[in-house]
């Protein structure tokens, strides 16, 4: 909450001698033409209005001028050019051929009207805003059915039925699908589509790596959001495209707007990829790192594991050969304490025996 100055508070109180109109306050007090009385400093000085008990006005917005659609751009929404796997926002900003529509301006509300009411099937699928919040798994069996559906294994759900190995690993996925800063950015993605790409992208990478840092991990998220970028500015590339060849659009000035718009595009498109490839290229480079330093240090422990065997198993023999060498002493001074006579029987003696 912004702190009014006592020049700021003894301005108002001049500006409301010449008018109560809270906006007209609120800009003179601040000199910025620009606030209102929803702003932070709007709501301070409303707020000391009304502690001094000055009755203020408030000016209704007046309601933007809707836009009237073109019979091309009609044309261009009810076209095949507009598809199922565009967002209301991407396609207005196709239709208006300008990369500045935005969210919810005039523009954008204009085409999502249009398609609410003459394309349903495009507005429902592209622009249906996820159910909620997105919610990473609680529990192991989760994460296991996230693995199979994602990467196309046939884990079993129980854990107890998984090897050593693919429990350590989905143990692992269930970590990494509970970092904070994940979950932060899938919910950050407004559509089913945008997050089950980042979702399945990261679940892929990571599931049968159970040794990540965090820095890797960060990586991998980065990766995934590159990816879902990479969607979006390929279905714009796809629709200017589509638009290019268009026989309809006959002026030569959109001809070459569009041509610049798939220029630039296809320049996003390119960065965004080689951004992948990079940090595609760094983890794998500095995982085959780690992997060869760890393999170094498992072979050393294996070595020493053997040798220790080795010497248990010489041991171990040892130990058999003298058992056996008593339990021969201890028959032969049994038979030795018997009577002379049946020594004799035997036609032995404890040293012969020995």
């Amino acid at each position: 909450m912004i702190e009014l100055t006592a020049e700021q508070r003894e301005a108002i109180r001049n500006t409301f001698k010449v008018t109560q109109d809270l906006i007209e306050i609120t800009k003179n007090v601040f000199k910025n033409e620009d606030l209102d009385g929803r702003s932070q400093e709007g709501r301070a000085v409303r707020d000391f209005l009304v502690s001094e008990g000055m009755e203020y006005n408030t000016t209704k917005s007046t309601k933007k001028t809707n836009v009237e659609l073109t019979d091309s751009q009609k044309s261009v929404l009810m076209s095949s050019q507009v598809s199922s796997s565009m967002t209301p926002l991407e396609i207005a900003r196709v239709v208006f051929q300008t990369p500045d529509v935005k969210s919810l301006d005039a523009n954008h509300r204009a085409v999502i009207e249009f398609l609410e009411k003459f394309r349903p099937d495009v507005i429902d699928s592209s622009a249906k805003t996820a159910d909620g919040k997105w919610h990473s798994p609680k529990s192991h069996p989760m994460a296991i059915r996230k693995c199979n559906k994602w990467c196309g294994t046939d884990l079993r759900e129980n854990p107890d039925q998984l090897t050593a190995k693919q429990r350590k690993n989905t143990e692992k996925l269930l970590e990494y699908l509970n970092i904070h800063k994940l979950v932060t950015t899938i919910n950050a993605y407004k559509t089913d589509s945008d997050r089950d790409l980042f979702e399945s992208e990261f679940v892929r990478a990571t599931w049968d790596k159970p040794d990540l840092t965090t820095d890797e991990l960060n990586l991998y998220m980065m990766i995934c959001s590159n990816f879902v970028r990479a969607k979006h500015i390929q279905n714009r590339m796809d629709i200017f495209t589509d638009m290019l060849e268009n026989e309809e659009l006959e002026s030569q000035d959109i001809n070459m707007r569009l041509t610049e718009h798939i220029k630039a595009t296809n320049e996003e498109l390119n960065a965004c990829e080689k951004r992948i490839e990079s940090l595609t290229q760094k983890l794998n480079g500095d995982r085959a790192k780690k992997l060869e330093k760890k393999g170094a240090n498992t072979q050393n422990i294996l070595s020493l594991v053997e040798a220790f065997q080795d010497e248990e198993e010489r041991q171990r023999l040892v130990m058999m050969a003298e058992q056996r060498l008593s339990l021969v002493e201890e028959e032969a001074d049994r038979l030795e304490s018997l009577d002379e006579y049946k020594a004799r029987i035997f036609g032995t003696s404890k040293e012969e025996l020995l």
